[in-house]
């Protein structure tokens, strides 16, 4: 119902549109604020309803998204990452500091002489270190002795299968001087057994027991040397070419020489020319030990039980077992009249009388007798001296 408002006594009509319930400021009577506009209050249940409602959405947004196993695993790699990069920043790594090279002060211009500068090297590790340009020798844990030449005469002891030639070589000595050093009687053959003992001298040359008769004019006469040779090697203890000498002393006369004085030459006979090459091998294999005046025969190195054969015809003269070292050995005359022997045979194949072809097996290359391992001994002669078999074998 409209409301009516009187005004100097008149009553007028008022009606309810001309009331707003928010007046603009400027309807608001001078002098009074303007109240807040403040929202009705928010219970706890409705503030759960609308963190639900945001994790429904977020939900619905994930599950629309096109996720897939890679943005997953690169995600997870990131965290990875940055989890690293994280401990690494509160690692303390420890600071290396340089070498540092000092050098000395530089003396003043007018001083009489210019020192050259001094480098300290600090006290660091134990790598070489560039010190005045060049790089530091690192240090060798152990001396180097340079090799000096044996003075003394030592013992070897044979093994198997050893030579004149391969002991010398091992000592670097000439094979007479082996042999002049353990055999007396130079005009017989020279043998070696397993086990046996030799002397070795230090240098090439001889080996010489002094008696009460000798001098060192005597004993450099004999030798074909100078007295001051004998004297100056420090092992003989010499004083001077003047030293008495103790007999049954050992002396090393170096370059001193055994050899024999050669029996002539003997001539062959009319028929035995063609015989210069015409011999066959014996055997088949590499020579072990040559020819020489000490061992009139080569050995011709074989396996055990490898065929030996006839180096021409004729008649076998022996066959059996020798007591002078060849062991067993078999001895052919040929027509002509020279002379074959083949020694440390393993097993012998014919008879003494035999007549046998050129070329036949008689035997088997062994090792027996004064033998260091298996070898063929083969000697060839004529007119009762023997000759080197290498200038009748093709």
């Amino acid at each position: 119902m409209p409301k009516t408002e009187r005004l100097d006594g008149e009553e007028t009509p008022i009606t309810e549109t001309a009331i707003d319930s928010n007046p603009s400021p400027d309807q608001l009577p001078t002098g009074q604020d303007q109240e807040p506009n403040i929202p009705p209050a928010t219970s706890l249940l409705d503030k759960l309803s609308s963190i639900g409602d945001f994790a429904m959405g977020l939900w619905q947004n994930f599950r629309q998204d096109n996720v897939t196993p890679v943005r997953i695993a690169s995600h997870a790699a990131l965290l990875v990452i940055a989890a690293l990069v994280l401990i690494l920043t509160q690692i303390n790594l420890p600071t290396w500091e340089a070498p540092v090279l000092t050098t000395a002060p530089v003396p003043e211009a007018n001083a009489v002489e210019t020192a050259a500068p001094i480098f300290v090297r600090e006290a660091v590790g134990g790598s070489p270190l560039l010190e005045s340009g060049a790089l530091l020798r690192a240090p060798v844990p152990f001396t180097q002795i340079p090799d000096r030449p044996r003075e003394g005469v030592i013992t070897y002891t044979v093994q198997l299968e050893d030579t004149v030639l391969a002991i010398a070589e091992q000592f670097h000595l000439n094979p007479n001087t082996i042999i002049w050093a353990n055999q007396e009687d130079l005009s017989q053959p020279f043998f070696m057994e397993v086990g046996q003992s030799l002397r070795i001298p230090p240098v090439d040359g001889v080996l010489h027991t002094v008696t009460d008769k000798d001098s060192l004019d005597s004993i450099a006469k004999k030798y074909k040397v100078e007295v001051d040779k004998i004297v100056a090697f420090p092992a003989n203890n010499l004083a001077s070419a003047d030293a008495s000498l103790t007999p049954g002393s050992l002396l090393i006369v170096p370059d001193g020489d055994r050899t024999p004085p050669q029996a002539p030459a003997v001539a062959r006979a009319p028929s035995a020319p063609w015989r210069a090459s015409n011999f066959v091998w014996p055997a088949y294999g590499r020579i072990t030990q040559g020819y020489y005046s000490y061992h009139p025969a080569i050995d011709i190195g074989a396996p055990l039980g490898t065929t030996a054969v006839a180096g021409d015809e004729g008649i076998v003269a022996v066959a059996g077992w020798s007591n002078v070292g060849y062991g067993n050995y078999v001895v052919i005359r040929h027509p002509d009249g020279y002379v074959t022997l083949y020694g440390h045979l393993s097993r012998i194949d014919v008879s003494q009388g035999d007549y046998v072809a050129r070329g036949q097996q008689i035997g088997a290359v062994g090792s027996t007798g004064r033998s260091t391992g298996p070898h063929l001994h083969f000697e060839v002669s004529t007119g009762g001296r023997n000759y080197n078999p290498l200038q009748y074998l093709p």
